[in-house]
């Protein structure tokens, strides 16, 4: 067995810290912060990268966590989404698409790790969201009071959590990364799908409830 890196165990121990609070990332985003943090303190200290690393403790990985999750203070982490005002809205049709988007970022999840419990927790955190989003659908009547098309009022943090989550999917997919039990020529144009629904998802997030 291969001896883990530095850098292998602290992307660990980041995207665990993150996890705990309620969020998620990918292990590529999560390795760039590290690196760009690694540098950053390097180039502030003027010492070298594996002196630099040394300040990384994890105290200082805590702080990244969390300044990872208050970046997306407007997804309100660890809200109660069932109770939270609906001023958003989003087509029934359009609600199907995202359902489906989920289930081909879950794909994605089960092999972008080969470890078994990141995989667990993120593929829980997606699911979970994709939860919300079904029961929220479920808990309403569709009207017409936003679009020409039966809609369904969401709270917008919620729209902005799957923004993000199928914005890391994008991202994966963009590498190459074919889901579980994919097809290559069909993920081809997986990345440009879901990058058109974030954009719809936070577009309409940001719709307020008409009187």
């Amino acid at each position: 067995m291969a001896t883990r890196t530095w850098r292998d165990k602290r992307i660990d121990d980041l995207l665990e810290a993150v996890s705990q609070l309620g969020m998620t990332m990918s292990r590529s985003a999560a390795g760039d912060l590290l690196d760009e943090r690694v540098q950053f303190v390097a180039q502030q200290m003027r010492v070298t990268p594996a002196t630099a690393r040394t300040y990384l403790t994890d105290e200082a990985l805590a702080g990244m966590a969390r300044e990872v999750v208050f970046g997306f203070v407007e997804e309100t982490p660890g809200a109660d989404l069932m109770g939270a005002p609906r001023t958003a809205a989003i087509p029934v049709r359009f609600a199907g698409t995202v359902i489906a988007g989920l289930g081909e970022v879950i794909r994605l999840l089960l092999v972008e790790s080969d470890d078994l419990e990141h995989t667990r927790d993120r593929v829980a955190q997606v699911a979970h969201a994709q939860s919300y989003l079904g029961l929220l659908i479920h808990d309403q009547l569709a009207t017409t009071d936003f679009y020409d098309e039966p809609a369904v009022k969401m709270p917008p943090a919620l729209l902005l959590r799957l923004a993000r989550i199928l914005e890391t999917a994008a991202q994966l997919a963009e590498t190459g990364l074919v889901g579980h039990e994919g097809d290559q020529q069909e993920a081809a144009g997986l990345p440009s799908a879901l990058r058109r629904d974030v954009d719809l998802l936070r577009t309409m997030a940001g719709q307020e409830q008409r009187p």
